[in-house]
Formats: structure tokens, sequence, C-alpha cells
């Protein structure tokens, strides 16, 4: 982040905004904890961490429905299969960086 302040002549970094798909891989918490220790010393000292969760978008190959999937509840509503893939969730995306 340090190089993006630069290059965007930013000498401190206000806001970091994520967008963290839930089948990323990414836990939420555990980033937001790895933010807090890693930006003492850099331009991101007094940033803030927006993290957006972007709904789950899956598409059943059994009868090829596009749903919001719920993570605890992955079936497809219309067929209750299992069949999908994961169209939108897995966004590991940098949406801005806000500083002065």
């Amino acid at each position: 982040m340090d190089k993006a302040a630069a290059l965007n002549n930013l000498s401190r970094i206000a806001r970091v905004v994520l967008e963290i798909g839930q089948f990323s891989g990414v836990e939420p918490d555990l980033l937001r904890f790895a933010f807090a220790a890693i930006k003492k010393g850099t331009a991101l000292e007094q940033a803030e961490i927006v993290i957006l969760v972007p709904p789950l978008l899956l598409y059943c190959g059994e009868c090829e429905n596009e749903y919001l999937g719920e993570i605890d509840d992955l079936r497809c509503p219309t067929c209750m299969k299992d069949q999908f893939n994961v169209i939108r969730g897995r966004e590991v995306l940098v949406k801005s960086i806000e500083g002065e």
C-alpha cells in the first residue's frame, strides 16, 4: 500500500475498501487483525479497513438455475441439488484507497 500511496501522491491513507467473497478463503476478522498489525509505521497507520461481502451467486448444473446461495445451505432452491458452480463469491478485490 505504501507503493500505491506514493504512486498516487498520498502521504497518508485514510481508508481501504476491500471486497471479499464468501468462497475466497479469506476470513474477514483475521484480515482485520493482520491489517492492524502491519499498518504501524506505514502510510496506513491511521487507515480504517472496510470489508464488503457481496452476495454469493451460484449456478445449478442440474436445473440450470442461477441463485443467491446461503453459506449454510448451498443447495439449489429449485431442485434442492448441490451441483453448483460459484459465479460470484471468490473475489478478493481492492475497491478503493482514500487518502491525502
